[in-house]
């Protein structure tokens, strides 16, 4: 019999639902339900347009597949529904696959693609069938336990990605707000051709329409610019500007009956009530799976990362699988309800979050409006000009040009990550979304292979009147043990970074010097030397005077100048993996140098699982266990100990010239 927690695990709702207040929490999930589902009008009838489908697929898309989330998904705080990206990522495959593109809803004239096939889909088929795709996809992937497989898709990769595809977004929108017609392109180098396109149709664009679109956009970036943040200070719930430019849109539009007069395109027809219910084209998936795994990934990605956010803002945790399979159902019950592919939203997001949001109820709530709109107040936006609706999107997506803030603060912290992040930009804007994305995650990749093809390694020595061993790159006054070489190698020794470990190990020894010819130079007769030597043993006890004396010592005594290293300490605290190819290079270390250099090679810090898969490697079958050591200080006071018998015995012995 399944057990309470599994229950608890695969629907969430079950949990936070038993522990709600609905004495503290309700206004403030009733208060941000009302102010999302604002938000959710243009941008939800304005993302649409990007995925070329009607923009009442929007809405529709804020309403079922939110429902799902609602019970299944882990994150109290992020709002489910359109998403610029996912959406854009949607209309490529829709431009792709269709037969025809919908470029006016209102006129029902349609603009071919540049591609023209035999494809008999419609776009909101092929949308439909993409939602199913991409929903089995994070279903699956759910299932199989690859949450993980967000961490693939870095900060700096988003950032630079997300970026990239706000410009595809912009220059898609700028035919609605010029009123151009310009074919829609489709495959590699598509934004190049279509900024050359509408260049190229500028001498017949519709100055009604421009000037809508500029006094549209004037206005909602003065009030996001500037007067938000001054009457924010006053009131907590911020005005849907947006909402208000779409109603004074339509309502001009339909009083001054601007279609007539200046040509200018509007929504025109929009359905009330629910969608029927219909199977997507199954015939089409296979066409198709390959396109929507970039699309299953990056709503994932997004969704993830915000929920993040909001999770360790919060204080609760999140599952990344569970969020994949919550998804998933999502998409897939929101498919057979005409919609396109889920994602969260920032600014929504945000949004619900900071009006006082405390669980999903919230969007059950936002849920309850839009069934409003959806069922009477739709048909009130017929005469609502695009214009406007693709100034809301234009304008919504300033958050994401802000990010080339990452891109430059980034130059100086982590040239790699801002390698990074204009590699994925570049690719995606140049080339295209999905082929671009693929390059970005090849540079994340190669990045992370070259740092830990490479990690940090230092050598250490001992900070006076303390017990610790740091850099001495760093730490000037910090002095290294004569004849031990104390080596901290900050990562793991694998397959990949094994030659280069030798390698670097073999730079900080420095050139070879052997035991011979340094006894023959240091000579027998200088008895003065030795006594400076003696004084290396007062090291062990980390007396601060023993560093004087030895450091006054090594300058008025040239013998000590000759030192060879006798003992390599490896540090082994930020070790914290080695394979088999990393034993068969320690044990060769450790060989090499006893044979060739005279140098006993010793591990320190070293961590039990570390220990443990050295055993399980037959390390030890060849290296001596008595040469391992729990800590630095334990090793160098051991081998003081050794010199100061060795040294001990060399006084009282006959000296031979």
């Amino acid at each position: 019999m399944l057990s309470r927690d599994f229950w608890h695990g695969l629907f969430p709702i079950i949990k936070w639902m038993s522990k709600y207040s609905w004495k503290e929490q309700f206004l403030g999930d009733f208060m941000a339900g009302c102010t999302v589902a604002i938000m959710h009008i243009p941008q939800g009838m304005g993302y649409a347009l990007l995925g070329g489908v009607p923009p009442i697929i929007g809405l529709y898309m804020a309403f079922f597949p939110v429902l799902i989330y609602v019970c299944l998904g882990t994150s109290h705080h992020i709002s489910i529904g359109t998403f610029a990206v996912t959406t854009l990522m949607t209309g490529k495959i829709v431009d792709q696959y269709s037969n025809h593109e919908i470029a006016n809803f209102s006129s029902g004239s349609l603009l071919k693609t540049d591609n023209i096939s035999s494809n008999h889909f419609t776009s909101l088929e092929v949308a439909t069938a993409v939602c199913l795709m991409v929903g089995l996809w994070q279903i699956l992937m759910g299932i199989l336990r690859l949450g993980v497989l967000g961490i693939i898709l870095s900060d700096h990769l988003v950032s630079g990605f997300t970026t990239a595809a706000a410009i595809h977004v912009v220059v898609s929108q700028t035919k609605n707000l010029l009123g151009l017609k310009i074919t829609r392109f489709n495959g590699p180098f598509r934004l190049i051709r279509s900024v050359v396109a509408i260049f190229s149709a500028l001498p017949t664009a519709n100055p009604a329409e421009a000037l809508t679109s500029c006094v549209a956009i004037t206005v909602m970036a003065v009030h996001n610019d500037w007067l938000k943040p001054w009457y924010g200070k006053k009131i907590k719930f911020p005005l849907p500007t947006e909402l208000f430019i779409l109603v004074i849109g339509t309502i001009a539009s339909y009083f001054g009956d601007l279609t007539s007069n200046y040509d200018i395109k509007t929504l025109n027809h929009i359905p009330t009530g629910f969608p029927e219910p219909r199977v997507p084209p199954y015939e089409l998936l296979p066409r198709i799976m390959i396109d929507t795994i970039a699309v299953a990934i990056v709503a994932y990605a997004v969704s993830l990362s915000m929920a993040k956010i909001f999770a360790r803002k919060r204080g609760y945790e999140i599952s990344n699988n569970q969020e994949l399979l919550a998804q998933g159902a999502a998409n897939v019950f929101g498919s057979f309800f005409s919609c396109m592919p889920v994602s969260a939203s920032l600014s929504r997001s945000m949004l619900q979050e900071s009006v006082g949001g405390e669980t999903q109820l919230a969007s059950v709530v936002s849920c309850f409006l839009l069934l409003i709109i959806l069922l009477w107040v739709g048909p009130l936006f017929e005469s609502l000009p695009l214009a406007v609706l693709s100034s809301v999107i234009v304008v919504a997506l300033k958050g994401m040009f802000v990010q080339f803030r990452d891109f430059t603060s980034s130059l100086k912290s982590s040239p790699l990550d801002s390698a990074v992040w204009m590699a994925t930009f570049l690719a995606v804007v140049i080339v295209d979304i999905d082929i671009g994305l693929g390059m970005g995650i090849v540079a994340s990749i190669s990045v992370l292979i070259y740092r830990g093809h490479r990690p940090y390694a230092a050598t250490l020595g001992h900070l006076h009147g303390t017990e610790m061993h740091v850099d001495i790159k760093y730490f000037p006054s910090a002095v290294e043990v004569p004849g031990i070489k104390i080596f901290r190698w900050a990562g793991a020794i694998h397959f990949a970074n094994a030659e280069t470990f030798r390698h670097v190990v073999d730079s900080h020894l420095g050139p070879y010097k052997s035991a011979a010819l340094s006894s023959r130079i240091a000579s027998t007769a200088e008895k003065e030397s030795l006594s400076i030597q003696a004084a290396h043993v007062k090291y062990g006890t980390l007396d601060p005077l023993a560093s004087t004396s030895l450091n006054s010592g090594a300058i008025s005594t040239p013998a000590v100048s000759i030192v060879t290293i006798e003992h390599l300490i490896l540090d082994c605290s930020a070790l914290s993996y080695v394979d088999l190819s990393g034993t068969k290079v320690l044990t060769s270390l450790h060989t090499d140098l006893l044979n060739d250099r005279g140098v006993t090679l010793i591990l320190a810090n070293c961590s039990e699982p570390l220990i443990k898969q050295l055993d399980r490697c037959n390390y030890f079958q060849t290296f001596p266990k008595a040469q391992v050591y729990p800590s630095i200080i334990d090793a160098v006071m051991t081998i003081e100990s050794s010199n100061q018998f060795a040294f001990n015995n060399s006084l009282n012995s006959p000296i031979v010239p």
